[in-house]
């Protein structure tokens, strides 16, 4: 059995990249992951006293996104798994990729070049095929 990996946040875009792997893992019948980045750098400039506060409250968000990511995927008939992850965003994918077994993995629509040369890296490296979700319009 193959396995899905969707990375997710929180907001609007997240729930179509959800949505589609949960449909995917569901018609493949494979095994679905979701997984979730606590990245500081979203946050943008942060005094170093706030850090730590700030990454507990990143990571307890984080776990209810995943955990109504999971309940959502159940309700259409999917057990999937959940993880967190620290660090810079490509780079705890990456790793997890590289330890992991996965066939696919979705992400929402590319908004940086970052995120594309991250996508190409892991199809040309790993051989895990990248899937964009776009936002619906």
């Amino acid at each position: 059995m193959g396995v899905i990996v969707c990375a997710t946040g929180n907001g609007v875009q997240s729930r179509i990249v959800q949505a589609a792997a949960v449909e995917l893992a569901r018609t493949e019948q494979k095994r679905l992951v979701f997984l979730h980045v606590v990245d500081l750098r979203q946050m943008g400039e942060l005094e170093d006293a706030l850090r730590p506060a700030a990454q507990v409250e990143l990571a307890w968000l984080g776990e209810a996104i995943l955990r109504l990511a999971r309940d959502r995927a159940r309700r259409q008939g999917v057990a999937a798994e959940s993880t967190i992850l620290h660090g810079n965003t490509c780079e705890a994918l990456e790793a997890y990729l590289r330890g992991h077994p996965v066939d696919r993995l979705l992400l929402g629509a590319a908004t940086n070049d970052e995120i594309t040369r991250f996508a190409r890296r892991m199809q040309d490296d790993l051989g895990v095929v990248v899937q964009f979700v776009a936002a619906e319009a």
